[in-house]
């Protein structure tokens, strides 16, 4: 199902879904066949690349701990603007810690029932950018 084109926002997620199309990435075969596409941009749905150009991208769930993690996020973020968040609880790895600073990703060290019961709340700090 195609979305409206005055959309502003959309939830996303990349590594595999239930809905719409039941695109579950399961076997080392079903990532590689993603990977060699991903440049191309091909995996990447067509309302995601329009509404991502200029566009700042919230993070929800994503660690960034896998390479193929980073990947993603790398090419969803092409064409959109440089200033990013991130909701990661705990300690960062060194990887990620690299890929959020050369990302332009800003990490919000909190989980993601705060983020929500803050952002719901209103709280100080979580206004839109």
């Amino acid at each position: 199902m195609d979305a409206p084109a005055s959309v502003s926002t959309l939830l996303y997620q990349p590594l595999g879904s239930v809905a719409p199309a039941a695109n579950f990435l399961v076997s080392d075969s079903d990532f590689v066949e993603v990977l060699t596409e991903i440049d191309i941009q091909t995996p990447i749905p067509e309302m995601v690349q329009q509404l991502r150009v200029d566009r700042h991208f919230l993070f929800l769930g994503c660690r960034f701990s896998t390479q193929i993690e980073r990947i993603f996020a790398r090419q969803i973020m092409k064409r959109s603007s440089a200033r990013h968040w991130a909701v990661i609880p705990g300690e960062l790895t060194r990887n990620e810690q690299r890929f959020l600073a050369g990302q332009g990703i800003e990490r919000l060290d909190m989980s993601l029932d705060d983020f929500v019961a803050r952002l719901t709340a209103g709280a100080p700090g979580m206004a839109a950018a």
